[in-house]
């Protein structure tokens, strides 16, 4: 009976998790939802958190920290308490007292947590901890699927509101706004405007531009989006104008967001591929593994070789991967073309049938009131 209680659980809720964690859980909201999670005990002690921290980063603390380990710094640590040893060890400045035999000790650390390595380590690490969480559930207490299926939804909820509105950014944008009292007035070299005029303006231009739904959540999920975007207008932008290069902005924090929810999808997708490969005789899948592995390889959150546009045809997939390699096979095995190439091309042709779609529809609510006007004499 227990038995088909969690042959029951898996079936009903593991496919609803997995979907959820392939559309709503990417590498900008991992960390938030992951916190939110944390007193539910899905990853008791952070040991998940910690095994995908060690293969992200190739390491750990006893290799990082041998006196310390000789000295039984880490025999009481938790996996949390593991993780901070191990990603001073990889990000902090350190500072180190001389002990005799010729070892040496951690004396002082500093860690710059807006470090752009830290801040990718972390996009990644928690992404990897709640999938690991998914798979350990599925594996050894289905029974606790329910409960985090549920708690998935109530983080989302509470952390996003689910896909946040045109209003929920205005209102965010909003609050940045008040609070520029401290934002300079002097102008950046070969500027017109000062931070405090050019946030002002810049907060202006995205109110009251219409933005996709992409764009939209793009902005939504930035810590201090005015700032970002003023350091892109001194510091990217060749536009002077401010609406040009809020526009810029707009169009390159869009491409970023796709480029990670289209990386995170086909990771997921072959995360599952490779679970159901292993059940497989190894001969049989081989081949498959290895094409499947280069095509993952070629999507990833600082190496996006697509358009926006094409990034769009390939979200609306429901199984990029898949889809991907049976367009390699088709084409013979694209013993003419790289993988990227066939990346390219079948996001074409996906984002040709989207637009003759679209088209389509448009013209069929244009006349769907019009009754039968063909039939008329």
């Amino acid at each position: 009976m227990r038995k088909n209680k969690a042959e029951q659980a898996r079936s009903e809720y593991l496919p609803k998790i997995k979907a959820f964690m392939s559309e709503r859980v990417f590498y900008l909201n991992a960390k938030r939802i992951y916190d939110f999670l944390k007193a539910y005990q899905y990853d008791k002690g952070g040991w998940l958190l910690w095994e995908a921290a060690k293969g992200i980063l190739e390491s750990d603390v006893y290799s990082e920290f041998p006196a310390e380990d000789n000295m039984g710094y880490f025999e009481d640590l938790d996996g949390y308490g593991l993780l901070e040893w191990l990603e001073v060890a990889k990000f902090a400045d350190k500072e180190y007292e001389q002990l005799p035999g010729g070892y040496e000790k951690l004396a002082a650390y500093t860690l710059d947590e807006n470090l752009p390595e830290y801040k990718e380590y972390q996009n990644r690490v928690y992404l990897a901890a709640l999938r690991s969480i998914a798979v350990t559930l599925g594996s050894k207490r289905p029974y606790q699927l329910e409960g985090f299926w549920h708690s998935l939804a109530r983080a989302e909820n509470m952390l996003e509101k689910g896909f946040p509105t045109k209003g929920d950014l205005r209102a965010k944008l909003d609050r940045e706004a008040e609070n520029l009292a401290g934002a300079s007035e002097e102008k950046a070299e070969g500027r017109e405007y000062s931070e405090c005029e050019a946030k002002q303006a810049i907060c202006r231009v995205l109110r009251e531009t219409a933005m996709t739904d992409y764009m939209t959540h793009a902005l939504f999920l930035k810590s201090d989006v005015l700032s970002e975007a003023y350091k892109f207008y001194t510091e990217e932008s060749e536009n002077e104008q401010i609406h040009l290069a809020a526009w810029e902005y707009l169009d390159k924090a869009e491409h970023a967001y796709l480029v990670g929810r289209v990386s995170d999808r086909v990771n997921l997708e072959f995360e599952d591929y490779t679970d159901e490969a292993r059940k497989m005789q190894p001969e049989k899948n081989i081949d498959e593994t290895w094409t499947m592995s280069d095509f993952r390889a070629s999507f990833g959150p600082e190496t996006s070789h697509l358009s926006t546009e094409q990034l769009k045809a390939l979200m609306s997939l429901d199984s990029p991967l898949k889809s991907l390699y049976g367009e390699w096979q088709r084409r013979g095995q694209a013993q003419t073309e790289g993988i990227k190439d066939v990346i390219a091309a079948a996001a074409d042709e996906r984002a040709a049938e989207r637009e003759t779609d679209e088209f389509e529809g448009e013209f069929e609510s244009e006349f769907e009131d019009e009754g039968d006007w063909a039939a008329e004499p």
